[in-house]
């Protein structure tokens, strides 16, 4: 088995192999790896990404960031944007073990830690909810359980696409439903979604408008929107735009990260909480909700549930917006994420 590092010349060999990877999702892929390397404001990102390769054969993917810890910022640690890595993606049914190749990823990866430039402290990983491998039925293929190592088991909110709409709306919370109701009554206001067929750089840059509004500032770079516009083209994601027809402007918007049969709440900004009686949110999100069923997929992510007490960045706002996510979904799904220690 020989590494072979991620370049420009093997990009769309490594897009292919996570598009038939069924241990693979969004984040697994190389524009995924370019937007959260090019982010943040701050980066000394250094993408470390790698295959393990049997001749001309793909045997799994590694995605992997080097970038500053942010919080304490004299360190680097394994991430992406401060957040999870996925875990590596295997061929399906490769002919080789996969102890070999994980045996291959940790020498590999315990050489670039063990490099003193990289000066890494620590990695954070995940299994991620959206792949379609069932990784609960064989999880010691996964299981990277050392005295280094600690373990998390969260939760996230899932929208199981598969109920006809009628189920999916009975199956949320009742006051999300009743808002629902409430919106789509409303004659001031309309929802634009622009995907692959129709998103063009304008609706980019708007939403990036609105967003550094709703935050205060500017969260990321400027090239950032620019990898997040690309990647829609792609079609691999869309941003869903709520117009008022009286101040005659978008007021609200949310971005979707899609991936073979799975959604991903991605982002959401608004220039009025308190706009349709607070519950612009439920309009969009009913809207993104009905457009991912007509287009056939499966899942869609709204978010991890935070518990206070439980997870470290369990602030009371973090709760909050669990809780309100936690009112859409048809199901509870486990997430499983490390942080291991170097």
């Amino acid at each position: 088995m020989e590494i072979e590092y991620l370049s420009e010349n093997n990009r769309l060999e490594w897009d292919e192999f996570a598009l038939n990877s069924s241990m693979a999702w969004f984040r697994h892929t190389t524009a995924w790896l370019d937007y959260s390397a090019c982010c943040r404001f701050d980066s000394n990102t250094i993408n470390k990404s790698f295959m393990v390769k049997q001749g001309k054969t793909i045997l799994a993917i590694v995605p992997l960031l080097i970038e500053y810890s942010y919080t304490e910022r004299t360190f680097n640690c394994l991430s992406m944007y401060g957040d999870y890595t996925p875990m590596p993606a295997y061929l399906d049914n490769s002919s080789v073990s996969y102890e070999k190749i994980m045996k291959c990823i940790d020498e590999e990866m315990d050489k670039i830690i063990q490099d003193e430039g990289n000066n890494i402290k620590y990695g954070k990983f995940m299994i991620d909810p959206l792949i379609e491998y069932h990784y609960a039925k064989d999880f010691a293929l996964f299981d990277m359980l050392d005295n280094r190592t600690s373990i998390e088991v969260q939760t996230t909110n899932i929208v199981d696409l598969r109920f006809d709409i009628e189920t999916i709306l009975r199956k949320m919370r009742k006051g999300h439903k009743a808002a629902i109701v409430q919106v789509q009554k409303e004659t001031d206001c309309r929802v634009d979604i622009y995907d692959k067929d129709n998103i063009d750089m304008e609706q980019v840059l708007c939403f990036k408008a609105i967003h550094k509004d709703d935050a205060g500032r500017q969260t990321r770079t400027d090239e950032s929107w620019v990898c997040m516009y690309d990647w829609i083209k792609q079609g691999h994601g869309a941003l869903v735009m709520l117009w008022s027809i009286s101040r005659n402007c978008y007021v609200a918007a949310a971005l979707i990260m899609n991936y073979k049969k799975a959604s991903y709440y991605a982002s959401f900004a608004t220039l009025d909480s308190d706009y349709l009686n607070g519950h612009v949110g439920h309009l969009i999100q009913w809207t993104i909700i009905k457009y991912l069923k007509d287009k056939g997929f499966d899942t869609y992510e709204t978010g991890v549930n935070h518990v206070p007490g439980l997870q470290v960045d369990s602030d009371e706002k973090l709760v909050a917006i669990a809780g309100y996510k936690k009112g859409f979904r048809s199901a509870e799904y486990p997430k499983i994420t490390y942080k291991r220690n170097y």
